[in-house]
């Protein structure tokens, strides 16, 4: 039980980590957003800013799913759920995680072979950069997610069995960012 709770603080710390480097990462684009701005104004625009902005756009969601999961940050539709009975929305929570499990496992699996359909190949574009480690994103990204969804669907059920249901309150939540 005790590697159980250590594996979890682990795992808990990567997507903190992963988070803040997803934060970085937004500043940063918003930095070369602005840059970009600045330059045009100037009379001289960038050729890299919308290439490497795109990307940014497509990596930071990917990077942070697993932990809006783990932190229920996630746009939820509980105005039925909410009328159940604690033990019955832990039932609901498995399922629906179980669920994303096997989606995420695909979308995983889809994001892997794409990975490695396009290694070799590069962007078209002033950069021309490898468009293997751009598209990895979705492949790292979904797995976290897969694994999060793992992981939360052994809590769901963990508390349908023991009847204690842990709740992750607003207050809460806000104390965590």
């Amino acid at each position: 039980m005790k590697a159980h709770r250590t594996l979890l603080r682990t795992w808990d710390r990567l997507n903190e980590a992963i988070m803040v480097l997803a934060g970085i990462l937004l500043w940063g684009q918003m930095v070369i957003v602005n840059i970009e701005i600045v330059s045009r104004y100037l009379g001289r625009p960038t050729t890299w800013v919308a290439e490497i902005s795109s990307i940014l756009i497509l990596w930071i969601p990917f990077m942070i799913g697993g932990w809006v999961l783990r932190k229920e940050a996630h746009v939820k539709m509980d105005l039925l759920i909410e009328r159940l009975s604690p033990r019955s929305r832990a039932l609901i929570n498995f399922v629906t995680s179980l669920i994303g499990v096997i989606v995420m496992f695909i979308v995983t699996v889809a994001g892997f072979l794409t990975t490695l359909y396009w290694i070799g190949n590069k962007t078209p574009t002033m950069l021309m950069l490898p468009r293997s480690p751009i598209i990895a994103i979705i492949f790292v990204g979904s797995l976290l997610f897969t694994i999060q969804f793992f992981i939360r669907a052994l809590e769901n059920l963990n508390q349908w069995r023991s009847g204690q249901v842990r709740e992750m309150s607003l207050d809460k939540f806000e104390s965590s960012l």
